[in-house]
């Protein structure tokens, strides 16, 4: 008979991943995470919801099984984690963010077959990357990643620059939900941030700025930054997860960057840097579908960011990988000469 010297568990694992998902997923969407703040039976949940008792009770107890909820004597109630992050009305929630990976625009995932075996979509199945309605609401989705702790973690990296507590104005490039500059500009009352990125997701943005009473510290710079100017005058441009649309012209936008900061200004880069041929970390999982949709690559190897600031004049670059929720990270900075 067979001998076998590994264990299959991680294969079961990754089977059981899309099962884990719909199930949290279905929560997040009816809110049941709302409903178990204090402790509750699956007949009060079933009441509150108008759902069936008998499957609430499985759904419930399948949360708790993937240790989502605790369950004693009847009563179940949310874990640590579902209680700070899927709670929907949390400042830090990631609810939407976790749906995202269900997107059925960005992430087909029942497509993925065809893909592999025909190639990339035709004209009319394609993603349209000028759907600005689509980037307004999947930024409005990602904005959980950075107040779940991302945002925190690279303001206070910013915050420890030479000379940021006399910085006067920087441009948050490609902004989307804009929460990152809020978390920088906490960090010093007398900077003034500039958000840039296409007129609709500026307006999603505009909703947080407002909601966090910094309208009177934020601009709002409609446009492309690939296409039109970024102004000038700037102590720090910063760009997160946003790059990946410069792969093929990363030299003319670094250009405009380095040329619309102050001497001795910063560029600051927060995207994923593939390793080991890239196919590591698993940070760029949700681009491999859309990528095989598109048939364009999206990652970035690891250090092209930093070369690309070396050749384009900046002067100094201090690079370093960060572990967040979502997987591994770089941030790359990047400091024009005085």
């Amino acid at each position: 008979m067979p001998s076998v010297d590994l264990n299959y568990s991680p294969l079961h694992e990754i089977a059981m991943g899309p099962i884990k998902a719909a199930l949290m997923n279905c929560a997040i969407k009816y809110k049941v995470f709302d409903q178990l703040t204090t402790p509750r039976t699956p007949r009060e949940v079933a009441g509150k919801l108008g759902f069936h008792p008998d499957n609430t009770r499985r759904l419930l107890d399948a949360l708790t099984t993937i240790d989502l909820l605790h369950k004693k004597a009847g009563f179940y109630c949310n874990q640590p984690l579902a209680q700070a992050f899927l709670v929907s009305d949390s400042g830090t929630s990631v609810s939407r963010l976790m749906m995202q990976t269900q997107h059925e625009g960005l992430n087909p995932l029942e497509k993925l077959e065809q893909l592999v075996a025909k190639g990339p979509m035709g004209q009319d199945e394609a993603i349209d990357l000028a759907d600005e309605k689509m980037w307004t609401e999947e930024v409005k989705s990602s904005a959980g990643w950075v107040f779940g702790g991302v945002g925190q973690l690279v303001a206070g990296i910013i915050a420890e620059l030479p000379g940021f507590s006399s910085f006067e104005k920087m441009l948050d490039l490609g902004c989307g939900h804009g929460v990152f500059s809020l978390f920088i500009l906490d960090k010093n009352p007398d900077l003034k941030g500039v958000l840039m990125d296409r007129a609709p997701v500026l307006d999603a943005a505009a909703e947080i700025v407002s909601a966090y009473q910094a309208k009177e510290r934020v601009d709002f710079l409609a446009g492309d930054y690939l296409a039109d100017q970024l102004g000038a005058g700037y102590d720090l441009v910063y760009a997160s997860a946003t790059l990946n649309f410069a792969l093929g012209t990363l030299d003319s936008l670094f250009t405009k960057i380095f040329h619309s900061l102050k001497p001795g200004g910063y560029f600051v880069s927060f995207q994923d840097g593939m390793t080991e041929e890239q196919t590591k970390p698993d940070t760029m999982l949700g681009a491999v579908i859309p990528s095989m949709m598109m048939g364009h690559d999206y990652c970035f190897p690891q250090g092209m960011i930093a070369e690309t600031a070396i050749s384009c004049g900046f002067q100094k670059v201090r690079s370093k990988t960060l572990k967040t929720p979502i997987g591994e990270m770089d941030i790359d900075i990047c400091q024009k000469g005085g």
